[in-house]
């Protein structure tokens, strides 16, 4: 499968918040009341998380919805620093 960048920060990101709190998914799919292939699928991106969704799994992990938020934008912006300039082509105008 083919994500977008976007969508690949997101999961790492669900992974990164589940492992810092120090939870397997089995141990984070049992404090969510859902089966482990919930979090495995999630985290995979074979499993899209509504705004709902993500907010749960946040708290699970002991991270607010605000820190989570942060820390995905945070991650863009590294990305795009980490990023090779594109090139912008000018246009010569001739006055006629």
């Amino acid at each position: 499968m083919e994500y977008s960048p976007r969508n690949e920060r997101l999961r790492a990101l669900l992974r990164r918040v589940r492992e810092e709190a120090g939870l397997s998914q089995a141990a984070l799919a049992a404090k969510l009341g859902r089966p482990q292939s919930y979090v495995c699928k999630a985290e995979i991106g074979e499993r899209s998380l509504n705004l709902f969704e993500t907010l749960d799994f946040c708290a699970a992990c002991n991270v607010s919805g605000a820190e989570f938020i942060k820390r995905l934008g945070h991650s863009a912006s590294t990305k795009k620093a980490d990023a090779k300039p594109t090139r912008i082509a000018t246009r010569k105008t001739t006055n006629a």
